[in-house]
């Protein structure tokens, strides 16, 4: 007899295997923790972003809006809209004068041309930008009436003052208008428009028309209806479907605001779409001239009134007077290789214009503004004045007006 209990086992014969166990039942402990801290998270959210989105008092203006605000001044123009415009005048007037016109691109608006326009007036230049409706400072449009909805009438009004007012006038009420077209004052047309009568409150024309980013379609409206007060036109990364600032953001709930409200978030998306030079306290007066009232809606609104049916060789050819305009373009040669392709483009679009590589970004007035300045220095200087007497009367005279008659400032 052994005392292997193993070995004893074996003659005995192995025990049979214990029997399977009938399906755990499906149970729903386990996700309780992920649903908890689930909903947890979004009611904290749901608490924490009305607070952080919801409008508050508006915080004082950085010094450097500030500044540019005060002395800049806000045009009345008749019929509207009001524009922001702010020009620089050299210390000394001399007989001949090349005044430039800067009409920036989206969202960019003249604060981020303050360089420039001081540096073209220290090369002796009358320089002058205009905010476009609703960009810079330059405050939003009035927007539309609403249209009558009959139905509402109805329901507002009742229905049996319906039958007394046809029994009385024998004309059926409630009856919807048609249609009425659609102006915009965000169109390039309009923009156009408003353009050429703030160059005649501002008494500069005839202008050297310097057209920034998405600037380019009113720029070339303005050009078109308007073709004997302008002597040159400059493009600056000028684009009429691709502006460097990504304005679609804006239009996508919470997160149009958070970008506008998150002075981290606002200057990493300036660096990755305008200028990599930005620093943050232009970024932050970039920002605060954004959150006025209604201007984050009108930037989107203008990116969404965009020609994306431009054509630059169709314009350049349109007219006698728009094809002998002599013609600069200045590129960013450093941004991306996909927007050296895009200027390629315009490089074949407008075959006879000076071309430049230029070493800033997509904003070069913010990165590379010494650069940019002496470039459309040396070009309008070069070109045959068509200025005159009058003209510079005209500028002494507006030089001379009284602040106040144009000093009212947009609310921000």
């Amino acid at each position: 007899m052994t005392d292997d209990p193993a070995a004893a086992g074996t003659g005995r014969g192995a025990p049979p295997p214990p029997p399977a166990r009938p399906p755990r039942p499906l149970s729903v402990v386990p996700a309780l923790p992920f649903w908890f801290y689930l909903t947890a998270a979004v009611s904290l959210l749901a608490l924490v972003l009305p607070h952080l989105l919801s409008p508050h008092a508006s915080p004082p203006l950085p010094p450097l809006l500030r500044r540019h605000l005060s002395d800049g001044r806000l045009l009345k123009l008749h019929p509207g809209p009001d524009l922001f415009a702010f020009t620089s005048r050299p210390a000394a007037h001399s007989a001949r004068h090349h005044p430039v016109l800067v009409l920036p691109g989206l969202a960019a608006g003249s604060f981020s041309f303050r360089r420039i326009l001081s540096s073209l007036s220290s090369h002796g230049l009358v320089a002058a930008a205009v905010d476009l409706p609703g960009q810079g400072l330059s405050p939003p449009p009035a927007a539309p009436p609403p249209r009558t909805n009959p139905l509402r009438e109805i329901m507002d009004r009742g229905i049996f003052h319906a039958f007394e007012h046809l029994v009385e006038t024998g004309e059926v009420p409630f009856q919807e208008t048609a249609p009425e077209p659609s102006r915009s004052f965000y169109a390039a047309s309009e923009a156009a428009a408003a353009v050429a009568r703030s160059v005649d409150a501002l008494g500069l024309a005839p202008v050297h028309l310097v057209l920034h980013d998405s600037a380019l379609a009113a720029g070339a409206a303005f050009v078109s209806a308007n073709p004997a007060a302008v002597q040159s036109v400059t493009l600056i990364d000028a684009t009429a479907t691709l502006p460097a600032f990504p304005a679609a953001v804006l239009g996508v709930p919470a997160l149009g605001r958070l970008v506008l409200r998150v002075p981290a978030l606002f200057k990493g998306l300036m660096r990755l779409s305008c200028s990599r030079g930005v620093d943050a306290e232009e970024a932050d007066a970039l920002r605060a001239a954004m959150r006025g009232q209604g201007k984050r809606d009108a930037v989107f609104e203008a990116w969404k009134a965009m020609n994306q049916s431009f054509d630059l060789a169709e314009w350049r050819s349109s007219s006698e007077e728009v094809k002998r305009l002599p013609m600069m373009v200045l590129w960013s040669g450093s941004w991306s290789d996909m927007w050296i392709d895009e200027g390629k483009k315009v490089t074949k679009a407008l075959p006879d214009a000076k071309f430049i590589y230029h070493y800033g970004g997509r904003w070069p007035q913010v990165d590379a503004y010494e650069e940019i300045s002496k470039l459309i220095a040396d070009f309008v200087t070069m070109l045959p004045t068509t200025a005159t007497e009058h003209l510079s009367q005209n500028m002494d005279q507006s030089s001379d007006e009284p602040a106040d008659a144009h000093s009212d400032h947009p609310a921000l």
